[in-house]
């Protein structure tokens, strides 16, 4: 949000111009900036609020009803000509009172991270928070370095997981597909396209390249989604891709996001970049599923077509059918945790079981290393 608005003075009975909103998220869904009188039951509750800092983090929320209106209080940062803030490691916390004025709309709340976020409780984050996008891959070579940690911590968490693409469009998209799927291939959310670089290529090649990953993908693990901003899509001729994947859309500074292509609407908005949640370091971004809980876990269903081809336990083209194989075999003890990605534990594994056949030790998953695992693996049925 990128304009002044006035919004009322818990400690004044009037309203005050909150002079930078932008590191705050967009006004809550159904309500709008409360204009009224502020009355003292109402100043009391927001201080009450203001001294609960544990109760009430960053960016949380409570609804009460005075007399006939039913009101809003949100914790959000207030410049530091506000009297009425609390000092919290150099920032002021105040409260900004909304008038409710619809039923507001049910969102799932997430998140989504990659290496810049390096530190993250994600016991504490799954406290306020059901869902996670982690980055696992750019181009055709570049994983993320903490996608592995960020990916098993937030499963002993409870958390939703998606894991996401960087595309480049200048690069092989069936070479980054295939990069993305060594290193995971199993994943509670739909897996993600990220849409945002051009790297200088025409239109129509960028768009053919999204199409070959989405269509590759789709035919290997689930129905993707695209992530993108509606300004770099409107310059696009991507009508195709639309019937192929839902859509994250990526849009801030707004109420709610405006449509976007030909789809009939988001499964997913990421709707600012500079959110705080208590158990990570640092800003990150922030996004709802568009629907309640219920309604996730019905997309989640429909998303995981029945017609996809999952790998099956020694479906050697796959990492999870690899780890699977090598915990048959018993080639480490304890055995691998089947989840899809490659990460260190199941490279040193493969390392392992090449050093047992004479084989190339570089933990990679090649030609003569499947014909070993399959020669080894002989009569074993899953």
């Amino acid at each position: 949000m990128t304009t002044a608005h006035s919004i009322p003075n818990p400690r004044k009975n009037s309203a005050t111009t909150l002079l930078s909103t932008s590191i705050n998220p967009p006004s809550p869904e159904g309500t709008r900036l409360w204009t009224k009188p502020v009355t003292t039951a109402m100043t009391a509750w927001a201080v009450g609020m203001l001294n609960s800092p544990g109760a009430y983090p960053i960016f949380s929320s409570a609804t009460r009803e005075f007399g006939s209106d039913n009101v809003m209080a949100r914790v959000e940062w207030h410049p530091w000509t506000w009297r009425n803030g609390v000092k919290v490691a150099g920032q002021f916390r105040g409260i900004t009172l909304y008038e409710v004025i619809a039923t507001l709309a049910p969102f799932v709340e997430g998140i989504d991270v990659s290496w810049y976020q390096k530190k993250i409780d994600w016991k504490e984050v799954a406290l306020s928070k059901v869902f996670t996008f982690i980055k696992a891959t750019e181009g055709a070579s570049l994983e993320d370095k903490l996608f592995v940690s960020h990916w098993s911590a937030a499963r002993s968490a409870g958390m939703l997981r998606g894991a996401y693409h960087f595309f480049h469009p200048g690069v092989d998209p069936i070479k980054q597909a295939e990069f993305f799927l060594s290193r995971v291939i199993s994943c509670e959310l739909p897996p993600v396209i990220d849409v945002e670089a051009s790297d200088n290529v025409p239109s129509g090649r960028l768009v053919a390249g999204v199409n070959a990953w989405v269509e590759y993908i789709a035919a290997r693990i689930r129905r993707p989604l695209v992530y993108a901003s509606p300004s770099f899509w409107a310059r696009i001729p991507a009508a195709e891709i639309e019937t192929k994947a839902d859509l994250w859309i990526a849009e801030w500074e707004c109420e709610h996001p405006g449509k976007m292509g030909n789809w009939q609407g988001w499964s997913f908005w990421q709707y600012t970049s500079r959110g705080e949640v208590p158990g990570i370091l640092g800003s990150v971004d922030l996004n709802r599923f568009n629907g309640t809980i219920d309604d996730l876990h019905a997309f989640l269903t429909r998303t995981s077509d029945s017609g996809v081809v999952k790998p099956g336990p020694f479906d050697l083209d796959a990492v999870l059918g690899v780890q699977r194989a090598l915990n048959v075999l018993k080639v480490v003890t304890p055995p691998l945790i089947e989840d899809g990605v490659n990460g260190p534990k199941t490279r040193a594994a493969v390392r392992e079981f090449q050093r047992s056949r004479e084989l190339i030790v570089d933990g990679a998953v090649g030609e003569n290393t499947r014909a070993a695992l399959k020669e080894v693996l002989g009569s074993v049925r899953p």
